[in-house]
């Protein structure tokens, strides 16, 4: 008890004390997560969220994770809630005339002079069937590598569909 009230971030109270091992000698951290099992991580890997992802309001934290797979993809693994890992693919590999415009709130809230500064992520949609794996290339995540904070943000033109299919052409 003391541990989590004197030494952990507030709002990690619910994350199990069994799935974090934090040294703050090394700035490292082991978390026991659903999909990866123990992986460790460097404080300053962690990347902060200036608005939750929709739909996910309690999650802020969360690390990048590269693994090799057959499609260019990473994963978003959630700090605040360990069982919580989100496929991310840059949406370059899927629409290569793929461009956003940025709003100076979205570049200030991640703190980037300009749209080309910020690494773009789009979630992955993972179904059973291969042929349905689709990504939302209207609700972006606009990432800042530097200062490790990233936002998803919503496009208001329609050029992008919510529902792009990545394995046929259903689009």
């Amino acid at each position: 008890r003391f541990f989590r009230q004197h030494w952990l971030p507030a709002h990690w109270s619910s994350v199990p004390l069994s799935s974090i091992i934090y040294s703050y000698r090394l700035n490292t951290m082991i978390l026991k997560t659903r999909l990866f099992g123990k992986i460790k991580i460097l404080k300053k890997e962690i990347i902060n969220f200036t608005a939750p992802i929709l739909g996910f309001d309690d999650c802020r934290q969360y690390v990048l994770l590269e693994r090799e797979t057959s499609f260019p993809t990473f994963w978003l693994q959630s700090i605040d809630n360990l069982s919580l890992a989100f496929p991310v693919v840059t949406p370059f590999s899927v629409d290569e005339n793929y461009s956003i415009k940025l709003s100076s709130e979205d570049c200030e809230d991640i703190q980037v002079k300009r749209a080309d500064e910020a690494l773009v992520l789009t979630l992955l949609v993972v179904p059973h069937d291969i042929l349905s794996i689709r990504t939302n290339l209207r609700a972006p995540i606009v990432y800042n590598p530097q200062k490790k904070l990233a936002k998803q943000i919503i496009l208001r033109e329609e050029k992008y569909s919510i529902h792009y299919y990545i394995m046929n052409n259903r689009n």
